[in-house]
């Protein structure tokens, strides 16, 4: 049965708590098909954007304190308590669907990196003035965004903070465990970051700040590409699974969806060159109201893997269900004793033909402090003798029992099995005579011809292979003309496709060219209409034929709209 679970981190208040959630910081409950609590973790004490979530971990960083919760979702217990030398404020993962990095934003405003698979930690430079707040990584997990209440956003890239390689020793260059890009267009603390879904080379950020804006920027380039004027100060934000709208909450408890394709643009809006330097306006009236007027603020949002329903965290503790397109309340999901600060929506579960994982990360190893930048000893480069990746081995998907007996077989053998041994062999002398396609029958039919003494059978038999050889040749020979003729059918078909972009683009061009004429001469004939109005106003006072200076303008009106016209025409 397919159902769709999140898992929600509280906060610990004063209020009391139920004999069934006594002392639970962290929840996993499944709200489709039916609101059921699954499983919950204790002690722990999360602000926001201090949770993050892996297929095989759970993080929670404890609040007003330098220690991050670790928990185990296959054993449903806490693995370890993790001390570090600063306060964590926001916390995010890294690494892919295995999640094995993960980013601490520290009260310094530095990050901290954890290798979990290694335990290597590694700290960058403190470039913001306060504590990192919000932190995200982008779907490539080749870019970490932070943000903190300095107003500032910074771009930092993953792979250089991890590269084990020394910094360059040129003064003006920057070190690479410091950040790429800083983004400054916000006036007020960053209250929450919303990255995009691609993995591209194009890819957006939304971040909000207190001073009740939303701005979508290409992280890559810091080139911001639409701003949004909110009607209040958004406590967080999330985007759409497929980036058509953002959506934002509010200290009221309401819910705003802000789309995208609003405009009347021939293109993308957020690439509209046109529409990048004037703001948008948000109505207060297209909010979502909640179920209450006493709805407290909302903590955090997330919507469905589908894109159908959107799950926000209340301060009261209550976790609200919203029908996105109807753009209403649904129903309450959940409602537990402490506010709810963080909120995430897990992968659904009972999808046919789901792929198993290929690794995963039973145990995570402490961190430890790498001073490989301080070694004065570290070849760049090099990777140090002590560093050890643990992970676990999962086999594939049973749907493939054959290739599953054989890794199975491979793993667990003190050697390589003579059977695999035996199979690499006949491949090799079958590359060597110019075919592969006949592997198998020359490794059933040479011991056959080991034991056969006869010459002339062994002779024909050479002769057989030779001439299968030769059509083998053959048939590769056309499959390879049939390639460099598909190949050159694709580059044509990619020539005609930029021809076809480049002449859209010229047609965009012109239209817009038209429409900037159009609205011109329609701006000078009502100045010519104001003048020939105020002409005969004049006119008239004066004592004279009001209609006769008209006319008489209009005359020359149209005569130098005629030379203008002929002047254009050369």
């Amino acid at each position: 049965m397919l159902s769709e679970s999140f898992v929600a981190a509280t906060l610990s208040s004063a209020k009391t708590p139920t004999a069934t959630l006594r002392d639970v910081g962290i929840c996993v409950q499944e709200y489709l098909p039916s609101p059921q609590l699954r499983s919950t973790f204790k002690k722990s004490s999360a602000k926001p954007n201090g949770l993050a979530v892996t297929p095989s971990h759970i993080f929670s960083a404890q609040a007003e304190k330098a220690v991050v919760h670790v928990y185990s979702r296959q054993k449903g217990n806490q693995e370890a308590l993790v001390p570090f030398p600063q306060r964590i404020h926001s916390i995010a993962v890294a690494g892919g669907k295995y999640g094995d990095v993960l980013v601490l934003g520290t009260e310094g405003g530095g990050l901290i990196l954890w290798e979990t698979c290694t335990g290597r930690q590694v700290a960058t430079t403190a470039s913001h003035l306060q504590p990192v707040t919000s932190l995200i990584v982008d779907p490539t997990s080749n870019f970490i965004l932070s943000g903190s209440a300095d107003a500032s956003i910074h771009v930092w890239s993953l792979p250089a903070i991890l590269s084990f390689s020394r910094p360059a020793p040129s003064g003006d260059r920057q070190p690479p465990n410091s950040p790429i890009r800083t983004f400054s267009n916000h006036r007020a603390a960053i209250t929450s970051l919303a990255v995009g879904h691609s993995n591209g080379q194009n890819n957006i950020v939304v971040s909000t700040a207190k001073d009740n804006t939303a701005i979508a920027w290409d992280y890559r380039t810091g080139r911001v590409m639409r701003t949004f004027l909110l009607p209040s100060s958004a406590t967080c934000v999330a985007l759409d699974p497929l980036d058509r709208a953002f959506y934002v909450g509010y200290d009221d408890g309401s819910i705003q969806s802000v789309g995208f394709y609003r405009s009347d643009s021939v293109q993308h809006p957020l690439h509209d060159s046109s529409l990048q330097s004037t703001p948008a306006q948000a109505s207060a009236e297209d909010r979502w109201l909640p179920p209450s007027a006493d709805s407290s603020a909302v903590k955090a949002v997330s919507p469905s893997y589908d894109g159908t329903t959107l799950l926000s965290a209340h301060e009261n503790g209550k976790v609200l269900s919203w029908n996105i397109a109807r753009r209403k309340f649904v129903t309450m999901v959940a409602e537990y004793t402490h506010p709810v600060t963080n909120l995430v929506v897990l992968p659904p579960t009972g999808l046919p033909n789901t792929q198993q994982l290929k690794r995963t990360s039973l145990t995570v190893v402490k961190p430890r402090h790498d001073n490989a930048f301080a070694d004065p000893a570290h070849a760049p480069g090099a990777v140090p003798v002590d560093y050890v990746f643990h992970t676990h081995l999962v086999a594939p998907s049973q749907s493939r029992p054959r290739q599953t007996a054989e890794f199975t077989q491979a793993f667990t053998h003190t050697s390589f099995p003579v059977s695999m041994v035996e199979e690499g062999l006949a491949e090799l002398a079958a590359l060597r005579l110019g075919g592969g396609a006949h592997v198998s029958h020359v490794a059933s039919a040479t011991p056959a011809l080991t034991d056969d003494s006869d010459v002339a059978a062994r002779d024909n038999h050479i002769t057989e292979l030779e001439a299968e050889v030769a059509m083998l040749k053959k048939k590769a020979a056309v499959n390879d003309t049939a390639r460099h003729a598909t190949a050159d059918e694709v580059v044509q078909l990619r020539s005609d496709l930029a021809q076809l972009q480049d002449y859209i683009n010229e047609m965009h061009g012109k239209q817009e060219a038209a429409q900037r004429d159009k609205v011109q001469r329609h701006a000078r004939k009502e100045e010519q209409e104001a003048k020939r109005r105020e002409a005969w106003f004049a006119a008239e006072k004066k004592g004279r034929n009001g209609d006769k200076v008209m006319q008489k303008m209009e005359i020359d009106d149209g005569m130098l709209t005629g030379e203008s016209d002929d002047q254009g025409d050369e």
